[in-house]
């Protein structure tokens, strides 16, 4: 079982889903949310695939400052735990476990040989 007090876990603390006090009002996809208030089901959508997109895509707004916010100031660290662990279900860091499968496939074939990473931080400065 994991220490979810271990250092490794410290960058959830920085999340935005973490830090719900942080939101204005929005309205994503149709959901109304107060200021302050964060539903993190949004994370977890149903596999019903026409209650799925517009879920998943509210939680990827989140992730990604789509939502009338910043981006997620860990967003890379969830996306390379998700990864690591292989994660099969939520999204973590605006991905979904498909997306984040075609991202490993993606970086297999323009950079094999560069870390994981570097290969994110590289993509994501771009």
């Amino acid at each position: 079982m994991e220490n979810y007090n271990d250092e490794a876990w410290s960058w959830r603390y920085e999340s935005k889903c973490a830090k719900p006090e942080v939101y204005p009002a929005s309205f994503i996809n149709g959901v109304a949310y107060p200021a302050g208030e964060l539903n993190t089901e949004l994370f977890y959508p149903p596999r019903d695939k026409d209650e799925y997109k517009p879920i998943a895509d509210a939680a990827k707004a989140i992730c990604l400052g789509k939502d009338g916010g910043e981006v997620c100031p860990v967003r890379l660290d969830c996306l390379l735990y998700a990864i690591g662990i292989d994660e099969e279900h939520g999204i973590f860091g605006g991905m979904s476990h498909r997306e984040r499968n075609a991202l490993l496939r993606r970086k297999a074939k323009e950079a094999p040989d560069e870390d994981l990473e570097d290969y994110l931080w590289r993509k994501n400065k771009n």
